[in-house]
């Protein structure tokens, strides 16, 4: 990924106010701006100074002031914690070009970019970069006016053929967005996404005017209007992206629609935004936020940032240390917690011949304590899942799951040629790094081996390694792997197409009845009739277990107590910083 050169910046603690640590820089270079990072601790008044690609190393404060006076850069400093900085940690984007960014890289992206409406806890529609969204009486023509308050970074106009251009570039095939699924809806998405319309002008996508833009679904789709509410669908710069392609997310060529503008990057190390000054909704509080990069596991990183007070808000915690907080009587002051429509699980690669007798599939399923397991593995911090949709979630229903114990399990696994797995390959099951996973791996590992005689080996990748290997499962098989789903928009869609039908994880499930339902229920306007549809699909889906549910994660933040106003949105598991205050 093109990244621009940075200056040369020195960090220092020189001195301590209170409880924070005094942080200066020199910059080289008479016009480099200047990039606040928060403290590293490496001891207060000690002169110890850390550059970002080397070693540290000791000089003394009178040398600083040495080097200050024959150089020509320039000295700022600043408090960490300071009223108008929000510090975090957060796991390496993968993409920060919205239109590619559809796993943990939203949780950036969606700072800088904006939807045209967010999905509220009403099931409404909220305006954002929009000012109405109607749906004409055909039910498929939807005609989106835009709010033309709401302006690029740079202060240019954020005109309908920018959607246009970036709703077709998610969908044109040498993009290979994962984001295309959510826009399938739209007449002939899927044909020129899929490469067998050349054509994009015939998808139906069109901006009408400098501030209209149309949509046309290839048939009556209701949940479409929950879609218009993702944070994966936003509007690039076309001018720009055709001025310097893959570069125009370059600090020094990006610009952004949403609250915060990006005004430094350095892979693997941090990301800083300032409050957009262009933004049409209500400004940010808080108009700086400090992002370091995790190196290693994202969570244990965040509290341990968090505890030294160098971050203000960490959205996950390790699982071995969630009891210790619950039992601290100050940071359980500061833990908040929050159920999710939201499911983990091990999955089968339905490819693989192996897996094709759905008495393995089934015995290996009623073989796991999930119990015991969600307790090993997340310590309290989730729920014991029977079913892979949530019950949150329409026609969703933990009673569709397969019953049986232990033995039955055996008897299965008997019944299809593997006695006490007797001549069973040995499985292995890959994973992230992330969320515990490894754990959750381990858990199971030991489960089929003690109770089925079935052996595994685990093979644990890095997240964004991780993501990678799953997107190119899709030519290329596998044996297990732990995936998981949060809930995009509150309706069953998201779950029996987009994840399933989609084959969104390269789970490579088919089956001929369970899709049939799907589109039926895809199709009916009658909400008595789609829902009968889906739960008929659910209870298809469990019975055929392509995937073995494990839990449902429950959201772990902690905030300090200086920041106010943090709002945690349900579906994705999303936080937007413009709505933060601190005192």
């Amino acid at each position: 990924m093109h990244q621009a050169s940075q200056p040369e910046v020195w960090k220092c603690t020189l001195a301590k106010k209170g409880n924070e640590n005094m942080l200066c820089a020199i910059n080289e270079g008479n016009n480099s701006p200047f990039s606040r990072t928060s403290a590293v601790r490496h001891g207060k008044g000690t002169g110890k100074f850390q550059h970002p690609h080397k070693w540290t190393s000791r000089v003394s404060v009178a040398l600083l002031a040495s080097a200050l006076a024959l150089s020509a850069g320039s000295l700022q400093c600043a408090f960490a914690g300071s009223q108008d900085v929000l510090r975090m940690i957060v796991a390496e984007p993968r993409f920060m070009d919205p239109n590619l960014a559809s796993d943990t890289s939203i949780y950036v992206n969606a700072q800088l970019f904006q939807p045209l409406a967010r999905l509220g806890d009403d099931g409404q529609l909220h305006m954002l970069q929009a000012k109405s969204i109607e749906l004409d009486s055909d039910g498929r023509t939807w005609l989106i006016t835009l709010n033309p308050d709401y302006k690029w970074s740079n202060g240019e106009p954020i005109t309908a053929a920018d959607w246009e251009y970036s709703w077709k570039r998610i969908l044109d095939p040498k993009t290979a967005s994962e984001v295309a699924v959510f826009l399938s809806d739209i007449e002939k998405a899927e044909a020129y996404n899929k490469g067998e319309l050349s054509d994009a002008s015939q998808v139906g996508i069109k901006a009408i005017d400098q501030y209209t833009l149309q949509v046309v679904t290839g048939k009556a789709a209701p949940h479409f209007r929950a879609k218009l509410g993702l944070p994966y669908l936003t509007p690039v710069p076309k001018a720009l992206v055709e001025k310097f392609g893959d570069a125009w997310i370059s600090t020094e060529h990006i610009v952004s629609n949403g609250p915060y503008k990006l005004v430094s990057r350095v892979n693997d190390q941090s990301i800083v935004m300032e409050a957009n000054p262009y933004y049409g909704g209500v400004k940010p509080n808080i108009s700086r936020v400090e992002m370091t990069v995790a190196s290693g596991d994202l969570c244990a990183a965040q509290l341990r940032a968090y505890e030294a007070d160098e971050i203000d808000f960490a959205t996950c915690l390790p699982s071995q240390d969630i009891a210790r907080i619950k039992a601290d009587p100050d940071l359980s002051n500061e833990l908040n917690s929050y159920s999710l429509p939201a499911s983990e699980w091990v999955h089968f690669d339905m490819a693989n011949p192996r897996w094709a007798n759905k008495r393995i599939r089934h015995a290996l399923s009623l073989a796991i304590d999930r119990k015991a397991l969600v307790e090993a593995s997340s310590g309290g911090g989730a729920q014991a899942a029977a079913t892979i949709v949530p019950d949150s979630i329409l026609r969703g229903s933990s009673e569709d799951a397969i019953r049986g114990s232990v033995k039955d399990a055996q008897k299965l696994l008997a019944e299809a040629g593997y006695p006490d797995g007797k001549g069973f390959p040995q499985i292995t099951i890959t994973t992230s790094s992330d969320n515990g996973r490894p754990l959750i791996a381990q858990v199971l590992q030991q489960m089929w081996s003690e109770n089925l005689g079935i052996e595994s080996s685990i093979d644990v990748l890095e997240e964004n390694a991780y993501r990678a290997w799953v997107q190119s499962r899709k030519t290329d098989g596998y044996e297990m792997a732990i995936s998981g789903w949060w809930s995009d928009y509150a309706d069953p869609m998201n779950w029996f197409g987009d994840l399933i039908i989609s084959d969104f994880r390269q789970n490579h499930f088919s089956n001929a009845d369970f899709a049939a339902l799907v589109e039926k229920a895809n199709t009916e306007v009658n909400p008595a009739k789609r829902s009968e549809a889906f739960r008929l699909a659910n209870k298809k889906l469990e019975d055929e277990q392509p995937m073995i549910a494990i839990n449902h994660p429950t959201s772990l933040w902690m905030v300090k107590p200086r920041i106010d106003g943090l709002k945690h949105e349900g579906t994705l598991d999303m936080y937007h910083l413009e709505e933060a205050t601190s005192r």
